[in-house]
C-alpha cells in the first residue's frame, strides 16, 4: 500500500493542518523538501543573475550559445549510454560501484572517439550542416560530454545513498560559482566565445563541487533508509554479466534519451538554420526561463520519486496513488508561474531582461502550456525504467521526435516566422506529455491490479 503518511486527505475528522503535520513526519516528504530547498536556493541565484547576464551578453551571443548548447544537450545524456541511471537499481553496493566504473569507462571512450572525429572532420561537418558559427567551439563538445557523464554518475550515486542534503548544498554552491564566473568573464569580454566556454565548463564545475562535498563528508553515515537493503557485500559481478543484466539501458534507454534530446533541441537548430542566431538566442533565453520551474520542483521531486518508486515496487506497494499524487501536486504548484507567463510573457521579459528580449517573452507565452504539462509529468517520466517501460517508451520517443521535428519544420515552412516554429513545437509537446502521463498511469494501474490478483 502507499505511504500512509502521505496518502491521507483532509476530511471532517482530519483537518488540513493535521494532515500537513503527518506529512512532515514522512521520510518521503522530508526528502522532497530537502531536495527542493537546495534546488530552490540554486534557482533563486540563477533567476537573480539572469537579468544581469542578459544585459551583459546580447541576443547574438546567446544565439551562438543556444546552438552549441542544443548540440551538447543531445550528446551529454548518452555520453555513458545511460548506464548511470542503473546505479540506483542494484541491491548490492558492490554491483552499484561496478556500474560506476563501467559508466566512467564508456563515457571516456565515447568522448575520446568524438574528439578524434571533430579534430579531423569537425569544420567540414559544421559547414555541411549549416552550423559554421560553431566551428571554433567544436573541441569543447567532448569536454562537455564527458563532464556531463561524470556529473550524472555522481548524482545517481548520491540519489542511491539518499544524500539529498549534500546534493541540495552542492546545487547552491555551484549556482554561486558558475554565475559569478559567467558574469565576471562577461565584464571582461562580453562575447560569444566567453559565453560558450564558460557554459562548456558548467558540468565540470558542478561535478567538482559534488565530488568535493563527498570527500569532505566521507565517513558520515548515509541515510538510514539507504543502508538497510545494502548491508550484504558480495563479489562484484564480472563486466559481461553486469552489461547483460542492465543491457536494456544502452539498448532502449540510450536511444530513447538521444531521440528525446534531439526532438527537444530541434527548435533552436531550426531557428538558427532558418532565421539566424538572434531568434535562436531568443529561444535559448525562453527555454532557460521556462525550465526553471522544472529544475526547481519537477527535477527534485523526480529525483526523489525514482528511488521511492523502486522501493514501492520491491515492497509491493500500490503505485497508481503514489504517481497520481505527484502529478496533481506539481500541477497545483505550476499553475501560478506558467499561468503568468501565458498571460503576460512579453511584458514580464521586458521588465526582467530589457526591451531587446521582448520577442523571447512572446515565445514563452506560446510554450508555457506545453512546459506546464511536461512539468506535471515528471513523476511519471522518471518512473519509466522502474516500471520496465523502456522498450515501449523508445517507440513513443521515436514517434514523439518525428512529431516534434515535423512540427518545427512545418512551422518554419507554413508560417515562415520564428513564432510559427514555436507555436507548432509547443502544440506537439503538449500532446506528447499528455500521452506519456496516460501511458505510465495505465501501467501503474495494471501492475497494482495484477498484484491484487496475486494476493500481494
Amino acid at each position: 500500500m502507499a505511504d500512509p503518511q502521505l496518502s491521507g486527505v483532509a476530511t471532517d475528522s482530519l483537518s488540513l493542518r493535521q494532515w500537513l503535520a503527518k506529512a512532515r513526519q514522512s521520510p518521503l516528504f522530508r526528502q522532497i523538501l530537502t531536495a527542493v530547498s537546495g534546488t530552490a536556493f540554486a534557482q533563486a541565484i540563477n533567476l537573480a543573475m539572469i537579468p544581469i547576464v542578459m544585459r551583459i551578453y546580447g541576443p547574438d551571443a546567446f544565439g551562438v550559445l543556444g546552438t552549441f548548447s542544443s548540440i551538447s544537450m543531445v550528446l551529454i545524456p548518452v555520453a555513458a549510454l545511460t548506464w548511470p541511471m542503473a546505479i540506483a537499481l542494484p541491491r548490492r553496493v558492490s554491483d552499484a560501484k561496478a556500474l560506476v566504473r563501467l559508466s566512467l569507462m564508456v563515457a571516456l571512450a565515447i568522448a575520446v572517439a568524438l574528439g578524434v572525429v571533430l579534430f579531423f572532420w569537425g569544420s567540414a561537418l559544421a559547414d555541411l550542416t549549416g552550423f559554421g558559427i560553431l566551428a571554433p567551439y567544436l573541441m569543447l563538445l567532448p569536454l562537455a560530454m564527458f563532464s556531463g557523464a561524470v556529473l550524472e554518475i555522481t548524482q545517481q550515486w548520491l540519489y542511491r545513498e539518499q544524500r539529498f542534503s549534500l546534493t541540495a548544498g552542492g546545487a547552491t554552491v555551484h549556482a554561486l560559482c558558475y554565475n559569478s564566473m559567467r558574469s565576471l568573464a562577461g565584464l571582461v569580454s562580453a562575447s560569444a566565445p566567453v559565453l560558450v566556454i564558460t557554459t562548456a565548463l558548467y558540468h565540470a564545475m558542478y561535478a567538482s563541487v559534488l565530488l568535493g562535498a563527498m570527500g569532505l563528508s566521507k565517513g558520515k553515515a548515509a541515510h538510514p533508509a539507504a543502508a538497510a537493503p545494502e548491508v550484504e557485500e558480495a563479489a562484484i559481478e564480472d563486466s559481461r554479466s553486469l552489461i547483460k543484466r542492465y543491457s536494456d539501458f544502452p539498448l532502449f534507454r540510450a536511444p530513447q534519451v538521444l531521440i528525446n534530446a534531439l526532438g527537444y533541441n530541434m527548435p533552436t537548430l531550426v531557428l538558427a538554420a532558418s532565421f539566424g542566431a538572434i531568434p535562436a538566442g531568443f529561444f535559448a533565453l525562453c527555454a532557460q526561463v521556462l525550465s526553471m520551474p522544472t529544475n526547481l520542483m519537477g527535477k527534485s521531486v523526480g529525483d526523489v520519486y525514482y528511488p521511492r518508486v523502486i522501493k514501492a515496487i520491491h515492497a509491493g506497494e500500490r503505485l497508481l496513488p503514489l504517481l497520481a499524487k505527484g502529478v496533481a501536486g506539481l500541477g497545483l504548484i505550476g499553475l501560478l508561474p506558467f499561468g503568468a507567463l501565458m498571460l503576460f510573457g512579453p511584458q514580464m521579459f521586458v521588465i526582467a531582461f530589457g526591451a531587446p528580449w521582448e520577442q523571447a517573452g512572446e515565445f514563452a507565452r506560446w510554450l508555457a502550456l506545453a512546459e506546464f504539462i511536461g512539468f506535471t509529468a515528471r513523476p511519471c517520466t522518471v518512473s519509466i525504467p522502474a516500471l520496465n517501460l523502456q522498450g515501449r517508451y523508445l517507440a513513443v520517443e521515436v514517434a514523439s521526435t518525428a512529431l516534434r521535428i515535423a512540427a518545427a519544420l512545418a512551422g518554419a515552412a507554413l508560417y515562415q516566422s520564428p513564432v510559427g516554429v514555436v507555436i507548432a513545437y509547443g502544440a506537439a509537446n503538449s500532446v506528447i506529455s499528455l500521452f506519456v502521463i496516460a501511458m505510465v498511469l495505465h501501467e501503474a494501474r495494471r501492475l497494482d491490479r495484477s498484484r491484487c490478483k496475486d494476493g500481494q
